[in-house]
């Protein structure tokens, strides 16, 4: 079974046709056979279609599409998972504001699945983990 911890950015470029990775993250998704999506990735959807002054319904439709799709597993994140995520914060000097992408790094690493993401930064910090990152992309001067 082909399983991925799901970062936000592949929802929001599966969701958005126009979007850069839009294809990928479309393509991504429907090759995989369970999408284990952390509470926390949920949580950020949400906001992130907020800022778009999306209406409540609206908002609560996109997340319910992903949320109660018969690929998903919603993750909740446990207390070790937020321990290790603050430990790397400050053991490594990061910004609290990657605590949340930690986070999803914590939960990928817990189930010793690949975790799906676009964003450079932690596409870099999984593989240093040994984390297998999906989708595989070609790498672009300056990443």
């Amino acid at each position: 079974m082909l399983e991925a911890v799901i970062d936000t950015n592949v929802l929001v470029y599966d969701t958005f046709i126009d979007s850069l990775y839009h294809e990928e993250a479309a393509s991504l998704l429907d090759n995989l056979d369970s999408w284990i999506i952390p509470l926390i990735v949920l949580y950020e959807y949400a906001w992130f279609l907020k800022g778009f002054t999306l209406e409540a319904g609206k908002v609560r439709e996109k997340v319910l599409d992903y949320a109660s799709d018969v690929k998903t597993v919603v993750a909740c994140e446990n207390v070790e998972d937020i321990l290790w995520a603050l430990n790397v914060v400050v053991g490594e000097g990061l910004s609290v504001a990657r605590f949340n992408d930690m986070v999803v790094l914590a939960v990928a690493a817990r189930r010793g699945v690949p975790l799906a993401t676009f964003d450079t930064r932690l596409r870099r910090r999984a593989e240093e983990r040994g984390i297998e990152v999906l989708p595989e992309l070609k790498r672009v001067s300056g990443d």
